[in-house]
């Protein structure tokens, strides 16, 4: 018992301490590098945004960025971002405390993905909360992906987010890299990869 007890505080010290490379998974395509001033948002009006915003910080990687939750065309094209990284994932939860359908939220993100395409941001697509923001053809989870992917110059994805190999097939559409990452805490390591000089 005692020598369990220690072999997971070595382990636990030894994740605390180590360099996140020695434990982080990151597979598929090199991470595009970033550019600043980021704006984070989300797609579906899901917690993803706000986790990624989280992420974003913790690795201390970025040091100009803004989130907005509903960015505007008016947004994108004043506020000088040069990415905008896309969190994508739907709630009815979120939907609901927004007052909006997925059918208003799908119009919203298009406008916004074209005023990017009209602005030349960089957009950057991530699913970082693995199957859980999946589901069927329709869904709402789904029609959030469908909204923005078309504009996305790279995507981020967990690994289980691409069981059925949607993302890469996007990804391979738009000649776009995929990174792909095991657990939702792997985002940070590639933003520092973005973000690295």
């Amino acid at each position: 018992m005692k020598k369990s007890l220690l072999l997971l505080t070595i382990m636990a010290l030894c994740m605390t301490f180590a360099p996140e490379s020695l434990w982080a998974a990151v597979t598929g395509d090199a991470p595009v590098k970033g550019n600043e001033p980021l704006l984070i948002t989300n797609a579906g009006q899901g917690p993803g945004g706000k986790m990624g915003r989280l992420l974003v910080r913790r690795s201390k990687a970025v040091k100009t960025m803004k989130y907005n939750a509903e960015p505007t065309i008016e947004d994108i094209k004043n506020g000088g971002y040069k990415t905008i990284l896309v969190v994508v994932g739907s709630s009815a939860k979120g939907l609901g405390a927004s007052g909006i359908t997925i059918d208003d939220e799908v119009a919203r993100l298009v406008k916004v993905m074209e005023g990017c395409k009209e602005a030349g941001v960089q957009v950057i697509v991530a699913h970082i909360e693995g199957k859980a923001r999946r589901g069927k053809a329709g869904s709402a989870n789904e029609r959030s992906i469908d909204a923005v992917a078309p504009y996305a110059q790279a995507f981020i994805v967990k690994s289980d987010s691409d069981l059925d190999g949607r993302f890469t097939k996007l990804a391979e559409a738009n000649n776009a890299p995929l990174t792909v990452i095991d657990e939702t805490l792997d985002f940070m390591t590639v933003v520092k990869e973005m973000y690295s000089k």
